[in-house]
């Protein structure tokens, strides 16, 4: 008689998910797509500046923020786009980059338009 190993369930979608396209695939998420994230969505990049991936993400935690939401958030996105194959998502105006299987970093075109003015 052989064992079956026990898979763990996905996390849940995030609340603003209306529907779910990721099957349970979720993807990795590096500490320097968090920090971009607190950088480039949050608008922090001042406040972390020269701080390397991980003191960042320490600050963020710090900050009080809820980097295991964010984490969650783009894990499950990401999660998507892996599912589908992809190199990138979009999603409300937030771009994760896929290599791997795994988020690795967070672009936003809001984000440009801000260093822009």
């Amino acid at each position: 008689m052989s064992a079956v190993p026990a898979v763990k369930p996905a996390s849940p979608p995030p609340p603003c998910c209306e529907h779910d396209h990721s099957d349970g695939v979720r993807a990795k998420v590096t500490l320097h797509a968090i920090r971009r994230y607190g950088d480039r969505i949050l608008g922090l990049e001042e406040t972390l500046e020269g701080l390397d991936d991980a003191e960042a993400v320490d600050a963020m935690v710090g900050m009080r923020l809820d980097v295991p939401a964010i984490r969650e958030w783009l894990s499950f996105y990401g999660g998507v786009g892996k599912r589908h194959g992809a190199v990138g998502v979009c999603r409300d105006g937030v771009g994760l980059v896929l290599q791997g299987g795994r988020v690795v970093t967070v672009i936003s075109k809001r984000g440009e338009r801000r260093h822009r003015a």
